[in-house]
């Protein structure tokens, strides 16, 4: 299993929280911010990879 870096920009998430509900292991969403947060790097490469697609706001990148 090959895992990869993660980058979140959080100004320009919209908290739909679709990476929440792919991989909840790996993201949470932040009530306080109304945004989601990364909660484990690296993530596996092939969740990573649904996670940064299904991203409506495109902030979700592998580094």
């Amino acid at each position: 299993m090959n895992m990869v870096e993660v980058a979140l920009n959080q100004p320009c998430c919209s908290g739909c929280l679709a990476c929440v509900e792919l991989a909840p292991e790996y993201f949470a969403y932040d009530e306080a911010a109304h945004v989601a947060m990364i909660l484990q790097n690296p993530c596996e490469e092939d969740l990573a990879r649904k996670v940064v697609a299904y991203c409506p706001d495109d902030c979700i990148e592998i580094i």
